[in-house]
């Protein structure tokens, strides 16, 4: 079945930096850029205006008019038609200042905060307490498919990865994740927020009128030049019917090993571990720590004509010429176990594995391994160590596991440090045993971050690689902590130890280290 297409209003939001895309802006328009220093202090809104308003237009006032004419701070100068309406609503001329996206959702969030809870940015849409029926047609509506068009450009320009919608006592709250932390983005009303719901659902090919179970599908979505897979997920919750949007980029550059951030001690280890002819890799980490991009890394190296490479994935993120690509389709029996096992009859020398979930996928990936296959597969594991138990409790026998696994690499996603406004800290005395001596940088908060002290991510690694004496261990069923030891002995770097690098780099904070890597 051919995926809907959802054609979004074009928003020259989707830049890596906020502040160089609001100079450029700024520039092209013939506009004056608004300095960090040239915002007033804001305690309310002129008269007649709402805060869904200017969260949908992106644009600010900075006061009362004055001869006739309001300074507005503006973060996409070509919407000519929210800079009318916005005249006609102030009854004044505009002094249109240029400032990023951020700075200014920073200063309505502030703004709402003040207003309080029942005035926080509301958009627009019909009125509360309409029937689910009416939601249904409402989703087919210009200002709903304007709303959701507005709404995920907004979170591609905050380069987000993820738009939820959560039904509240209240409304319906939409939040945004960006760098790994959720931030609110708008409120809806319940009937606004039904109707937002059901278009989600039309776009996605799902049933528009199972409210009571949870469905998920797929959206190919053009945001910005680049076309979007939005993988949708809904949730029958006690206010109402919520969603979840994960945001995946198809049309990214490929990664390379190298720019994976892993280290020169590390990248041997993995690209050691790519040469074996057969035998299981795994990457492991939670939900979101980067495995997918590793897993690409690690196919880009061995993308070989001389090489038959097969991968089976949920969904499938990079696109790879010279790799045979399958898409898992559980709807009509296409499993990963079932991928597998059909890859085995098509004559392959490398098998990609999306993610181990289960017993069955468990112990037919590493059948392949065992029967001359290079296999390369993702694990939900805390730690490279803890993929080998994991892998035991799935039901993997020990000598199967220490006679396929050659290499094991753990990984997270940390935030960088804003270069903006970090500041140059020292270690405390209490922390100097467990962090080391020297001075640090922790975060500030500025209008190029959106107030957080931190933009944008990297990840850290540990890469165990399965030595005799490991494998020995493995045969032994020897627990996390006991292998995590003899890794560690035998070079591997643990996933702590990498990020207090990055701290003393000035790279990330303590604190950030901390949240990321709780298990030490």
């Amino acid at each position: 079945m051919t995926q809907p297409v959802l054609t979004l209003t074009p928003l020259a939001l989707a830049a890596n930096d906020p502040r160089e895309l609001a100079r450029q802006m700024a520039a092209e328009h013939g506009l004056a850029l608004l300095g960090d220093d040239e915002w007033p202090d804001l305690t309310a809104l002129p008269q007649g205006l709402s805060l869904r308003f200017l969260r949908r237009v992106a644009m600010l006032p900075l006061g009362a008019p004055e001869g006739g004419v309001v300074r507005v701070a503006i973060a996409d100068p070509a919407d000519r038609a929210a800079v009318a309406a916005l005249e006609t609503a102030l009854g004044a001329e505009l002094d249109l200042r240029v400032a990023s996206l951020p700075a200014i959702q920073s200063r309505l969030d502030a703004l709402a905060k003040v207003a309080g809870p029942l005035h926080s940015p509301e958009m627009a849409g019909p009125e509360a307490g309409a029937a689910d029926d009416a939601a249904e047609d409402s989703a087919l509506e210009a200002p709903v498919i304007a709303l959701l068009d507005r709404l995920l450009a907004t979170a591609v320009g905050a380069r987000a990865t993820d738009l939820h919608f959560e039904p509240g006592p209240a409304a319906m709250v939409v939040r945004q994740r960006v760098d790994g932390m959720l931030r609110p983005a708008a409120n809806l009303t319940h009937s606004t927020g039904r109707a937002v719901v059901a278009r989600l659902k039309i776009l996605a090919g799902l049933n528009i009128a199972e409210r009571r179970l949870a469905q998920d599908g797929h959206i190919r979505a053009p945001i910005g030049g680049v076309v979007y897979d939005l993988r949708c997920a809904t949730l029958p919750l006690v206010d109402g019917e919520g969603a979840a949007v994960r945001i995946l980029a198809g049309q990214r550059s490929l990664p390379s090993i190298p720019s994976l951030g892993l280290g020169a001690e590390n990248e041997a280890r993995l690209r050691h571990g790519l040469n074996h002819a057969h035998g299981l890799i795994l990457v492991t980490g939670p939900t979101g720590s980067g495995k997918t991009t590793t897993m690409a890394a690690a196919t880009a190296a061995l993308n070989d004509p001389r090489r038959k490479i097969i991968s089976i994935e949920d969904p499938v993120e990079y696109h790879i010429p010279g790799i045979n690509q399958v898409q898992v389709n559980p709807g009509i029996g296409l499993s990963f176990s079932a991928g597998l096992r059909a890859f085995m009859r098509a004559d392959p020398d490398v098998m990609l594995v999306g993610e181990v979930r289960d017993a069955e996928t468990a112990h037919v990936t590493v059948q392949a391994a065992l029967t001359g296959h290079l296999v390369l597969t993702t694990l939900h594991t805390n730690s490279a160590a803890a993929a080998v138990v994991r892998l035991g409790e799935m039901g993997v026998e020990p000598y199967l596991l220490s006679a396929t696994l050659r290499l094991s690499v753990g990984q997270r996603l940390i935030r960088r440090l804003c270069r903006s406004c970090r500041t140059a800290t020292t270690v405390p005395e209490t922390l100097t045993p467990l962090i080391g001596p020297g001075p640090v940088f922790r975060a500030i908060g500025c209008d190029h971050c959106g107030q957080t002290g931190y933009f944008d991510r990297q990840a850290i690694f540990e890469v165990m690689t399965v030595s005799d004496t490991l494998r020995a261990l493995v045969l032994a069923r020897a627990d996390t902590a006991t292998l995590h030891a003899a890794a560690i002995d035998e070079g591997m770097v643990p996933l702590f130890a990498a990020g207090m690098q990055q701290v003393h780099e000035g790279v990330t904070s303590v604190e950030e280290v901390l949240r990321v890597v709780q298990d030490g």
